[in-house]
């Protein structure tokens, strides 16, 4: 178990973004932001204490799909007193590059009808037809291949400000960002006591896989249910992004990651991997074999 309380922190960064604090330490001579868990409101499926716990799971599971993520570490911090569960973030922006947020980009583009955080999806295929910056293909690919990796692990809050490009404006040089801020993934909002209540139930499991969460992605002003629109194959480039991510799912190296995963009790492994398996075989698995 990793202490990070006495790693130096560089006061001069600062992070934004919610789901608790954040800090910059140094660890092993590189950058890391620290993320803390958020305030837990003790009420059924609310709060996000459980936000850490699901950064680290899931990036580490798109890791398998061979897709680019962040690096993270899980540890322990003492605050005031109390050691409290923590996620450490490789910090992916040094010597003069810095990180953009695909929301900015959406913004520059002066027809599009709302602001960069708005997240209709027809408005951001638009933004990556017409960008500039870079290769439209490759874009493309990048963001379908998300979609498909966010339905696997459950991600209900990928919205334009938490994926985006690493820019050096001095050097003219730019690439697409790792897979960042994956703390709304795998329920982070369910405790313990609730996991007991609804594993067993196939009715609330597969409310989990059917219903939510659903995508922060909207259609004339709704979410997107990932498995009525990933199964509907309306969509060519995500058909492309589910033909190619699909065969690269290892269940038995996603639930070798689940149960080496430190802190976390056996009734919440045994959870992750019961809804990852539904996931991977009720949404991904049944459209795979319809598109193929």
């Amino acid at each position: 178990m990793i202490d990070f309380t006495n790693c130096e922190i560089n006061k001069f960064k600062y992070y934004g973004g919610k789901n608790g604090g954040k800090i910059c330490i140094s660890y092993n001579n590189e950058d890391y932001m620290l993320k803390f868990p958020g305030i837990n409101e003790g009420i059924s499926e609310h709060g996000y204490s459980n936000n850490c716990i699901s950064e680290y799971v899931a990036c580490n599971i798109i890791k398998t799909l061979g897709l680019k993520v962040q690096d993270t570490l899980l540890g322990l911090y003492n605050l005031n007193g109390s050691a409290k569960i923590v996620v450490a973030c490789k910090d992916f922006t040094s010597n003069g590059t810095v990180l953009k947020q695909f929301a900015e980009l959406k913004n520059s583009q002066v027809e599009t009808s709302k602001n960069g955080y708005g997240t209709e999806l027809d408005e951001i295929e638009k933004t990556i037809d017409e960008q500039q910056i870079y290769d439209v293909k490759d874009l493309k690919d990048f963001f379908w291949d998300m979609f498909i990796a966010d339905c696997l692990v459950g991600n209900f809050d990928r919205h334009n400000g938490n994926w985006g490009f690493l820019i050096n404006e001095g050097f003219k040089e730019i690439e697409i960002a790792p897979i960042y801020d994956c703390a709304s993934c795998l329920y982070p909002q369910l405790t313990d006591e609730r996991i007991a209540q609804i594993i067993n139930d196939e009715a609330e499991m597969e409310a989990r896989v059917f219903v939510f969460p659903t995508s922060a992605l909207k259609i004339k002003d709704k979410k997107i249910n990932y498995f009525e629109y990933i199964s509907s194959l309306e969509n060519e480039n995500c058909n492309t992004a589910l033909l190619k991510i699909f065969p690269k799912i290892n269940l038995e190296k996603i639930n070798s990651i689940i149960d080496k995963t430190p802190f976390i009790s056996d009734i919440r492994k045994e959870f992750y991997k019961k809804i990852i398996n539904m996931r991977y075989t009720k949404i991904l698995k049944y459209s795979f074999e319809k598109c193929k």
